[in-house]
């Protein structure tokens, strides 16, 4: 065996240094480009989920939201509760909000929404939605009669929003709205800012301070619907949820993955057009090797014949075709690699894919890469083997004398 594989690499040296140059050359060029589409896609979709993830982590839920069970409608003696989960291992933040249902007016349109009420800078160690404002400012502890929209709440004129039409269309920070909750108050508050994060379950809400909250509420005050908790990056989220409820019973908990549940099933979808675009670039690389290979071995029919009179074995030869597809599957993915590493995603990057959940940057994904490439090199070697081990099942005889 190992005389048939020495003879095999000498077999394909020469097989590659006597080739046609731009056969060469056009195969390993389709191997260039069936292994950027095996990873170019993907990795536009692993982009989309990382920025889906993040916004509904850092403007919409947190890392870890905690209730109430059913046995309370809200949390009780929140502050003391909030402490106690900004003291534990891996935790960064947390954040108490609570709402109330409302509609809001403004010049003749109308919208149901849920109004927030935040600690302005409790809520910015957990989200960023104040890094979001596209117009205005963020409010302060101590506003009173201010309120803060999403965008797709106030329309801001902006004709091109998903949720134009449902919105107030063309309210703008220090215009006035007027609101009127579930519990039968009416006030009307000065818009301070809007906001954008291009994530429509946040663009939806509104936010008020806690004490103008507590003004329209007073039995609501340390009281919470919800607290969000951010975490230090790649924790573990169970065990702080078990340590959460140790500190008090009668809490349920979610993680961002249960609320991101929706868009994820978004993914999914993808993640099948993507199964089938990967298939269809694989079959194009199959077809590309056995075609080169097939149209060799029909052009060297009687070569190999000889070769095997002259006593070099059919499993040399197999191999010398299986080892020359592999140099060109290695030689296109190297290629392909430095293209999309040094190219493509610098390239990219100044340039990002703009999705409805904002700008897209393309990952590299090593453990992705060095996977596509196994697989590219799989099936140049099976589409190199077949017709080469159909080529050595013919006799000696009829291999010398074919025409």
């Amino acid at each position: 065996m190992r005389k048939s594989v020495r003879v095999a690499r000498f077999l394909t040296v020469k097989s590659i240094a006597r080739g046609n140059v731009r056969v060469l050359a056009l195969t390993i060029v389709m191997l260039i480009l069936v292994y950027l589409n095996l990873i170019f896609t993907p990795a536009i979709l692993e982009g989309l989920v990382d920025n889906v993830n993040d916004k509904v982590i850092n403007t919409l839920a947190g890392d870890i939201t905690v209730q109430s069970d059913a046995s309370q409608p809200a949390i009780d003696d929140v502050s003391a509760l909030v402490s106690g989960i900004e003291s534990l291992d891996g935790v960064v933040a947390a954040s108490a909000r609570n709402n109330l249902g409302a509609d809001m007016t403004y010049q003749g349109e109308r919208i149901t929404t849920v109004v927030y009420a935040i600690d302005p800078e409790q809520d910015k160690e957990v989200f960023r939605i104040s890094e979001d404002l596209i117009e205005g400012s963020y409010l302060d502890a101590e506003d009173t009669g201010q309120i803060l929209l999403g965008l797709q709440v106030a329309g801001a004129d902006r004709e091109d929003l998903e949720l134009y039409s449902s919105s107030l269309r063309s309210v703008h920070a220090g215009d006035t709205v007027t609101v009127r909750y579930v519990n039968g108050m009416e006030k009307q508050y000065t818009v301070k800012g809007i906001f954008y994060c291009e994530l429509i379950q946040t663009d939806i809400r509104t936010f008020i301070t806690e004490k103008e909250f507590n003004s329209l509420n007073p039995l609501m005050a340390d009281k919470a619907s919800a607290i969000h908790v951010k975490t230090e990056k790649d924790v573990e989220l169970e065990p702080i949820i078990a340590q959460i409820a140790g500190i008090r019973e009668g809490l349920k908990f979610q993680t961002w993955e249960d609320i991101a549940g929706v868009l994820r099933s978004m993914t999914v979808s993808m993640n099948q057009i993507i199964v089938i675009l990967q298939i269809v670039a694989l079959i194009v690389a199959a077809i590309t090797v056995f075609i080169v290979t097939y149209v060799d071995l029909a052009n060297k029919r009687r070569q190999i014949g000889i070769e095997r009179a002259i006593g070099i074995t059919p499993s040399a030869i197999v191999l010398s075709y299986v080892f020359r597809a592999v140099v060109y599957a290695v030689i296109g993915i190297l290629a392909a690699a430095l293209i999309f590493v040094y190219v493509v995603v610098p390239l990219e990057a100044r340039h990002p894919f703009h999705f409805p959940f904002g700008d897209v940057f393309l990952p590299v994904n090593i453990s992705y890469l060095i996977r596509s490439a196994l697989i590219l090199c799989g099936v140049a070697v099976v589409s190199a083997f077949v017709p080469s081990f159909n080529t050595i099942r013919v006799k000696i005889i009829d291999a010398i004398w074919s025409s």
